[in-house]
């Protein structure tokens, strides 16, 4: 199939690499919304977005504000909280319609504050942060790794200074799983990130009230995930009431060699939610037929 590639659009204040198919008829195929994790970016999702667009699904990624590639360090940075970066979200999903989000890492947070407010036809939490505190027993192999390192790295988030994962500390904990001769490049494209942000998530500031989500979730993760480990991710999945996928993977499951079947999965996940919605519609269609 071939594609057309829309760069760089606007939703709301968000920049966002869009890329729709050229043949974009199918209207069962819903749009997916994709949300980068803490000093991530659009780039992480090209796989996805092409994979999507041979389907015919168009995708949108979302760049959070301030992480444009080699835009330097905006002051204003340490101190965006995750709500804020959820309003902005929020704000581009509204004009993008009804659609499927999908959240990596802390996008997979995001994505749960989105879910609690905007019913859509489905959320996924891929290696997602999770609403509670990370000084639990699952964090203990990251923590032995943050208390070795950089002095900053420890102290930037309760100054609210922007903050970025020494190189080391990324490749035990994010990147264990991508080859080494690629973790250089991988680097160059990490950007800076909020401090509030971060110390929100380790506290367990972010809250999510489960009860009033109504939409369709899924949280995918990977068995080899050494920042938010499997364990993590199970606990999640109930707390959402939602079905679990583990992959054998990392955290960067998204560029990992193999991420074709976790594209292939998330992408029939969502078809079947797609069709569901299809028979759902065609027997509320018969049903009003009726009564004439």
């Amino acid at each position: 199939m071939a594609f057309s590639r829309c760069e760089r659009l606007r939703f709301a204040h968000l920049n966002c690499n869009c890329l729709v198919p050229e043949d974009d008829t199918d209207q069962q195929r819903l749009p997916v919304v994709l949300i980068h994790g803490l000093g991530g970016g659009t780039w992480g999702w090209e796989n996805f977005q092409n994979y999507f667009a041979a389907q015919g699904r168009a995708s949108y990624a979302l760049e959070l504000p301030l992480h444009a590639p080699g835009a330097g360090v905006d002051p204003r940075l340490g101190s965006y909280s995750v709500e804020t970066y959820a309003l902005h979200c929020a704000a581009a999903v509204a004009q993008i319609g009804p659609c499927f989000v999908i959240g990596h890492s802390m996008g997979g947070l995001i994505a749960q504050k989105l879910a609690e407010t905007i019913p859509n036809p489905g959320y996924v939490f891929l290696c997602s942060a999770p609403p509670w505190h990370m000084f639990r027993k699952a964090y203990w192999p990251m923590w032995k790794h943050v208390l070795c390192g950089p002095l900053r790295q420890l102290f930037s988030p309760v100054r609210r200074d922007s903050v970025l994962m020494a190189d080391g500390m990324a490749a035990k904990l994010v990147n264990n799983r991508i080859p080494v001769e690629e973790r250089a490049e991988l680097a160059k494209r990490d950007v800076p990130d909020s401090g509030r942000a971060t110390l929100q998530m380790i506290l367990g500031l972010v809250k999510v009230d489960e009860r009033h989500i109504a939409s369709p979730c899924l949280v995918v993760g990977g068995e080899a995930d050494g920042l938010i480990r499997a364990e993590e991710q199970r606990r999640i999945a109930q707390y959402f009431g939602c079905p679990l996928r583990l992959f054998d993977r990392g955290h960067m499951l998204i560029i990992e060699e193999g991420w074709e079947e976790v594209a292939a999965y998330l992408d029939e996940w969502m078809c079947g939610l797609e069709a569901a919605r299809g028979e759902k519609a065609a027997g509320a269609s018969v049903a009003a037929a009726r009564k004439y």
